[in-house]
Formats: structure tokens, C-alpha cells, sequence
């Protein structure tokens, strides 16, 4: 599979944290407001702009199903197909350890 563009600021950890938004969202039914202030959170750790995390959020929404089709990477699919069955929680465990399995 071919990794990321040189100079890209998406890796492995910020495709999860995108992951963990999603999950967050659809365990809680994807409350009015909850996608601007995760991908807020989200765009300060990861120097990623908000804009691009939506979009990314929203690919995984795609990939799980919930919407049509997306654009989505080739890695977004292979986090998605890897760390997809994951709950909030599991995610969360991945992130805090710094190493996705």
C-alpha cells in the first residue's frame, strides 16, 4: 500500500484519532455541534486543518456505511478495515500508547 505524500502531516495516529472522532459521533448519534469541536481538537494536536479533519471524519462515516461514497485514501480504508470494529474506548487505548497495533 502506498504511505503518505512527503511533507504530509496525516500518519497512522492522526487517521485514528479521525477514526475515534467518527466512533465518538455515531456512539452518540451524531449530536449537533460534536463534529466542529472534535475536529477543532483534533487540527491542535495534529497541526491538520479543520477543515481537512471533517473531511476526513467524513470519510470514515462513508466507509462505515452510514453515507454514500467518499473519496477516501487507500489508508483510510486500511485504518478502517484494521481498527474499524473498535469501540471509543479501544481507540482511545491505542492513542494513549502512541502505537497503533
Amino acid at each position: 500500500m502506498p504511505g503518505y505524500r512527503v511533507g504530509s502531516k496525516w500518519n497512522d495516529l492522526n487517521e485514528i484519532r479521525c477514526l475515534l472522532a467518527f466512533k465518538q459521533l455515531e456512539e452518540r448519534n451524531y449530536p449537533r455541534n460534536m463534529l466542529t469541536e472534535l475536529a477543532q481538537e483534533i487540527a491542535k494536536v495534529s497541526g491538520l486543518s479543520v477543515g481537512s479533519v471533517k473531511a476526513k471524519i467524513g470519510n470514515y462515516k462513508s466507509a462505515a456505511g452510514v453515507t454514500g461514497h467518499s473519496n477516501a485514501s487507500l489508508q483510510t480504508i486500511s485504518i478502517f478495515n484494521k481498527y474499524g470494529q473498535l469501540n471509543s474506548g479501544q481507540l482511545q487505548e491505542i492513542l494513549a500508547s502512541g502505537k497503533p497495533l
